[in-house]
């Protein structure tokens, strides 16, 4: 299966998406195992925890259809 290729914009606006509303910024980068992994940025402790749990589980089942692009 072809991978549809995002940039790196692209892939933090689904992320962030996915995960909902809250106070937190995402930030997308390379990964050799995965092809790409989602940093979870922000002030609340709690907030980003929670968020980096979800962008766990949510990256890894975009991975098998987004390609990060150059």
């Amino acid at each position: 299966m072809d991978k549809q290729k995002k940039t790196a914009v692209e892939l933090e606006d689904i992320v962030k998406q996915r995960i909902g509303a809250g106070d937190f910024r995402v930030t997308v980068h390379r990964n050799p195992d995965a092809g790409w992994h989602a940093t979870i940025y922000g002030r609340q402790p709690a907030e980003v925890h929670r968020c980096r749990v979800m962008a766990d589980t949510i990256a890894p089942e975009l991975c098998q259809h987004y390609e990060l692009s150059e």
